[in-house]
């Protein structure tokens, strides 16, 4: 991803509705663990790392042309949830994924997905909006591995979602993306009409162009 700042950031993100929010604690720049060395370049590619998933999995389960994630150890992170009491419970990625048991009623406004085995997506279950990813096999950290969590990129808050070094850098699984898609994120909305950029309409309106 474009470089964060090297001093420490907080982002905080959530649902819509509010059942569900979270923050992540990035340290200072040092303090980062290493993704992954570029082979090319012998580059170290340090967490957080964001990135455009043009996956048919993922299209399908978030509803959007195109998921983005934000890629986080998982101990940078705290939810926070709201019982059905009322009440906020405070606890790690962890937490949030647990499964309830057969028979056993929701108690948190998380819902959990096992889309295949092994994978677990985490919605809001009030309000819908699609919040994580967790492979039980890769992500749990071990043998020297970080223990990590995919973040829906767009849950972030808008101020956190604008922070500098935010943004994707990269695209992953490529050659599984829809033929226009791929030129929309590429060339632009010019690459999805032959005459040129598509009509733009301003907030709340249909029958108004931008230009």
């Amino acid at each position: 991803m474009s470089p964060l700042p090297a001093d420490g950031i907080t982002l905080h993100g959530g649902c819509d509705c509010s059942g569900v929010q979270y923050k992540i604690d990035i340290p200072s720049l040092s303090s980062r663990p290493i993704a992954f060395i570029d082979e090319k370049t012998g580059e170290e590619s340090r967490y957080p790392q964001s990135f455009l998933d043009h996956c048919n999995k993922c299209r399908r389960v978030s509803g959007a042309i195109i998921q983005a994630w934000l890629t986080v150890p998982q101990d940078w992170v705290e939810w926070t949830q709201m019982q059905n009491s009322g009440k906020p419970i405070t606890g790690s990625t962890q937490d949030l994924i647990q499964l309830p048991k057969d028979g056993e009623p929701a108690s948190m406004a998380v819902t959990n997905y096992v889309s295949s085995p092994g994978i677990v997506r985490s919605f809001c279950g009030r309000c819908g909006t699609n919040l994580s990813f967790v492979n039980l096999e890769r992500d749990m950290g071990g043998d020297g591995k970080v223990a990590t969590v995919d973040i829906v990129l767009g849950s972030l808050d808008g101020e956190s979602f604008d922070a500098e070094g935010v943004r994707p850098d990269r695209h992953l699984y490529w050659d599984s993306g829809v033929g226009w898609v791929m030129r929309l994120v590429t060339e632009g909305d010019g690459g999805l009409s032959e005459g040129g950029n598509v009509p733009r309409h301003p907030d709340g309106e249909r029958n108004v162009l931008v230009f």
